[in-house]
């Protein structure tokens, strides 16, 4: 059955699935609650980093799941053998290890008879694409996006005054949102083959948010009238 965690208690959803929101630690990235979440079910365990990433696991990938405590609280810490992944992998939650670990096993993904094989071997295939959810080029292009207006302006008008075209840096990255959230077509051309957008979405509204006040302000205070 599924259970998703917002607060405290867990609130049973469907059948032979379990999700958990809430922070985690891959490697030298930190997630704080409640932008990651746990999701197992029959086929994949899948820890969800939003915009910094998934890591897809079988159930032979899983060596073990120790408790793990940190700043943050507990959790589990999940000992792998995936060797494109970090080895540090931590979940953070408001539930007690032994709660997590019983609802993952069951759901039954710890049942390897149970186990799709086409879903086996796509998890596989995901593992080799890395954690990164965006294409290469993808990246490349929302890099050169960000920061040619700012370069741009620091050519044309020095160090003070580069700050005046952040704005055009803030309406692109505020319309590449909009488009990998609402154009499948355009989404297609910056995810990885095979990656979810619902993974992204509570990411990517939280960063649409930011851009969309960070230029409201902008837009605000460059009508101040301060020299006056």
């Amino acid at each position: 059955m599924i259970y998703l965690l917002w607060a405290k208690e867990p609130i049973t959803i469907n059948m032979n699935e379990f999700l958990l929101n809430g922070g985690a630690y891959v490697g030298n990235t930190k997630v704080s609650k409640p932008f990651a979440a746990l999701k197992a079910d029959t086929s994949v365990l899948k820890i969800n980093l939003g915009l910094l990433g998934q890591l897809f696991f079988n159930a032979d990938d899983i060596v073990q799941i120790e408790y793990a405590s940190s700043i943050a609280g507990s959790g589990i810490k999940i000992i792998h053998n995936v060797s494109s992944y970090p080895k540090k992998v931590m979940f953070t939650a408001n539930m007690p290890y032994n709660d997590i670990i019983e609802n993952i096993k069951a759901t039954g993904f710890f049942n390897k008879t149970a186990n799709n094989q086409v879903q086996y071997y796509q998890v596989k295939k995901m593992q080799g694409q890395g954690r990164i959810p965006f294409k290469t080029a993808a990246l490349i292009v929302f890099l050169a996006g960000w920061n040619i207006p700012l370069f741009a302006g620091f050519i044309k008008e020095g160090v003070g005054r580069a700050a005046n075209y952040s704005l055009v840096s803030l309406l692109f990255v505020f319309f590449m949102i909009a488009l990998t959230l609402f154009s499948p077509a355009f989404r297609a051309l910056v995810l990885k083959e095979d990656r979810e957008i619902n993974d992204l979405k509570k990411s990517l509204y939280f960063l649409w948010f930011i851009v969309t006040i960070g230029g409201l302000m902008y837009a605000i205070i460059s009508r101040v009238p301060f020299n006056k």
